[in-house]
């Protein structure tokens, strides 16, 4: 970061506005700002801090101290500063918070504090201060004490950032270089180097818990062996080699089992198909002998299915002739239907004639109501005739008087005005004599100083004279009445710190002698314009006589105007009225006109719907002369009826035909299987069901003792597998884990410092040595010029490896 232009205003000793244009120091990147005590190097610094970072460059400065106390009341507070950073130019303004005077009237109010960041693309922060000093301190890349530390170098501070402790110089350089992603590699690598020690110790010990499941039986030769794998006495390829051995064996003794057990199997299977014959033949002569015993119960059931079958079957007659009176009842529906649709129609007929009616009686009540309405309203219209022709002189007498009242306001308020005007005149002219009569005390003052003080001068000179050396003033070389020193002689500081006060009394009181004069001209120019509006409103009245009948016209014009008003509105509501009848009363008659035309019409309907009625009356009579039911839900009712018996003779017969014919099929089905029956049990059965029994336990109980075994050896054979391949999987992680950790915790002691017979410095380190070095190189060179070639800096290069 370079500053370019540095603006100060009102700022610590600098009461007026000063522009530092830094930019003209070069871009050599070192300067020294020199002076005496007080000469305001320091608020320099204050101001390029405090436009940075919103503090000034001490901790003994207070941000309520930055407004300079010489500056005048109106100059504005504010740094500005305008630098240059990354090859981009940045400009940042602020001030503090302090008082000044008020724009409008006197006393004074709070300035508050401000901030503003002006980006090279235009783009302006100004939310907060402390965004903004976040904003700068992420472009510098510094906070204000690192800053302090590397930007600005008081006196004897240089020393201290010379002779810090590594840390802290560490972490300054990190941040001026920017070497945070160094310190970030190495702490990656030694924290990818733990992790790969943790992985490669978790592998080691899993494997020492997966030889823990090594299966053996105890009476093995190779079991002592597996109790030293289990507890890790020998190596990983020997314990595997030792599974191996053991599987080998199991898998043999496997092998051999499944011979034996698949021999008892073949045996088994012929004693089960003797037993399961034996069993079959027992059962067939019982199932012969059951069937024989239901064979006449089947007989008797379809006897007796027959002979309901033929009572059903007797009555297909009857259903024959419901279904002739089913056919006739049929054809005639279409004629009940003709009857209901004729006597629905009259129904409805009759309820529109009488729906019609009606509304035609509330019609003409209707129509007479109208009738009066209209005469109403057109005798109100005749009543309103002459509305609103007062209107307009009543509109005029209001705007006469209103413009009457608003001059008399105007008029009241120049005359408050001129009261007011006339007070303050009064307070400055007294203010004017207070400070006239302190200018001329002052000036006293200053005099009687003046006095001594050249007393003073002409006793320090005779002091120095002798008889016979000539006067300075006026040559004599003889000096009968020589002038004596006073004791209280004023200093010329004194003498002009006086001659500042006379002049800012006399000034002060001239000030306020040309306010006095100007607030005079005023008011002489304000008491023209009140007489000049009495004359034309109330005339022979002056400023003093004429408030009174101020009062009295603006009552008379108050209760004038409310009374106007009262007409007026009264007009306006007479003129509304008038046009609403004359829009209102041509609809209405339209409303009536149309009123009549819809009587006429209903008159029209109720006569052709009367006649309709009589005719479908006449028709309705004559077709239920020909029909056997009154109505069509009576005929329906009726053919349901027939229906409803023909179906229940004819589903009858039906079902006493399947009922009869399912006892046949049972019937013939039994006898078929006792046929079958008969012919298996002519069959001889030679075996011994009970011995058989006996040889199939016998074998069951060998087979079973065979195959525990042999689930024995197969857990073996599982749990060694299985142990086996975790521990080959195992291992190969452990070969390639221990050549990564290797190399990885050589990288880590490197890029941290901790290598064993090397120096103890680690990456970041290296590098920042780097652009120290770099640093070191280019001050060297101001360095000499500064010192004639006398001093170098040198960076102690031997490490302390602490």
């Amino acid at each position: 970061m370079r500053p370019l232009k540095l603006t100060i205003s009102a700022f610590g000793p600098y009461a007026g506005k000063q522009i530092l244009d830094l930019d003209k120091l070069g871009e050599s990147g070192l300067y020294l700002i020199t002076g005496t005590t007080g000469a305001g190097k320091t608020s320099i610094f204050d101001a390029i801090t405090y436009a940075l970072y919103d503090r000034p460059s001490g901790d003994i400065r207070d941000e309520s101290m930055l407004r300079s106390k010489y500056a005048d009341a109106e100059t504005e507070t504010f740094v500005e500063l305008e630098f240059l950073c990354k090859d981009k130019v940045y400009r940042v303004r602020r001030n503090p918070e302090y008082m000044r005077p008020k724009s409008r009237g006197e006393g004074l109010t709070k300035a508050l504090a401000r901030a503003e960041l002006h980006y090279p693309d235009g783009k302006i922060v100004d939310k907060s201060k402390k965004e903004v000093t976040n904003a700068i301190t992420e472009i510098i890349g510094l906070e204000k004490e690192q800053f302090l530390k590397i930007a600005m170098i008081a006196q004897g501070q240089f020393r201290e950032i010379l002779l810090t402790n590594t840390d802290k110089r560490k972490e300054l350089f990190r941040q001026i270089f920017k070497t945070h992603k160094f310190e970030a590699l190495q702490n990656r690598i030694k924290e990818d180097a733990s992790a790969f020690d943790k992985e490669f110790e978790r592998v080691r010990n899993a494997i020492l818990t997966y030889a823990e499941s090594i299966a053996c039986a105890e009476e093995n030769e190779e079991y002592p062996l597996v109790v030293s794998a289990k507890r890790g006495g020998i190596s990983t390829q020997e314990t595997l080699e030792l599974i191996e051995r053991l599987l080998q064996a199991d898998k043999q003794e496997n092998s051999a089992f499944e011979q034996k057990i698949s021999a008892l199997n073949t045996n088994l299977n012929g004693v089960i198909a003797k037993i399961t014959k034996a069993k079959d033949y027992a059962k067939n002569l019982e199932d012969y002998r059951n069937k024989i015993e239901k064979l006449p119960i089947y007989k008797l059931a379809v006897d007796e299915a027959q002979k309901a079958h033929n009572t059903a079957n007797s009555k297909k007659a009857e259903a024959d002739e419901i279904g002739e009176k089913i056919t006739v009842l049929g054809q005639e529906l279409s004629a009940y239907k003709e009857l209901d649709e004729l006597q629905t129609r009259i129904q409805n007929l009759a309820k529109a004639i009488e729906d019609k009616t009606r509304a035609q009686e509330s019609l003409s009540a209707k129509i007479t109501a109208q009738r009066d309405k209209i005469d109403g309203l057109k005798a109100k219209q005749k009543d309103l005739q002459g509305a609103g022709e007062n209107r307009a002189v009543l509109e005029n007498e209001e705007r006469k008087l209103t413009d009457e009242q608003e001059k008399i306001n105007d008029l009241k308020g120049d005359m408050r005005k001129h009261f007011e005007l006339r007070t303050a005149l009064n307070t400055a002219q007294e203010e004017y004599k207070t400070l006239q009569a302190c200018a001329e005390a002052l000036n006293e003052e200053y005099n009687r100083l003046n006095r001594r003080f050249l007393d003073g001068q002409a006793g320090i000179m005779a002091s120095e004279l002798n008889e016979g050396s000539p006067c300075p003033v006026c040559g004599s070389i003889h000096h009968p009445r020589l002038a004596k020193t006073s004791e209280e002689v004023p200093t010329e500081e004194e003498l002009k710190l006086a001659k500042q006060k006379v002049d800012r009394a006399g000034e002060n009181a001239k000030n306020k002698s040309e306010q006095c004069a100007l607030q005079s001209g005023k008011l002489k120019i304000l008491r023209e314009s009140v007489e000049t509006q009495i004359q034309a409103l109330f005339k022979g009245e002056t400023p003093e006589t004429v408030t009174g009948r101020i009062k009295l016209r603006l009552v008379e014009i108050q209760e004038n105007l409310q009374k106007i008003r009262e007409k007026i509105r009264a007009e306006k509501q007479n003129s509304l009225e008038k046009e609403s009848l004359d829009k209102c009363i041509p609809d209405e008659e339209n409303s009536l006109k149309e009123m009549q035309e819809k009587e006429q019409k209903y008159a029209l309907e109720i006569s052709g719907d009367s006649a309709n009625q009589k005719n479908a009356e006449t028709q309705s009579a004559t077709l239920k002369a020909k029909l056997s039911y009154p109505s069509l839900a009576q005929a329906n009712a009726r053919l349901d009826e027939l229906k409803t018996q023909k179906w229940a003779i004819e589903n009858q017969i039906k079902k006493t035909a399947e009922e009869l014919q399912g006892k046949k099929d049972e019937l013939g089905k039994l006898q078929g299987e006792i046929s079958a029956l008969e012919e298996v049990t002519k069959q001889a059965n030679d075996i011994d069901l009970q011995a058989e029994e006996t040889r199939k336990d016998e074998l069951i109980n060998s087979r079973n003792a065979l195959t525990a075994q042999k689930e024995k050896v197969a857990a073996r054979i599982h749990a060694n597998q299985t142990c086996k391949e975790n521990i080959e999987h195992a291992a190969k992680n452990s070969r390639e884990l221990e050549t990564k950790v290797r190399w990885l915790n050589t990288l880590s002691k490197t890029a941290n410092g901790n290598l064993s017979g090397q120096e103890k410095i680690s990456f970041e380190t290296y590098v920042q040595m780097g652009y120290f070095d770099r640093i070191l190189r280019r001050a060297n060179l101001r360095l000499q010029k500064m010192t004639g070639g006398q001093y170098d800096l040198i960076r102690r290069e031997d490490p302390l490896n602490q």
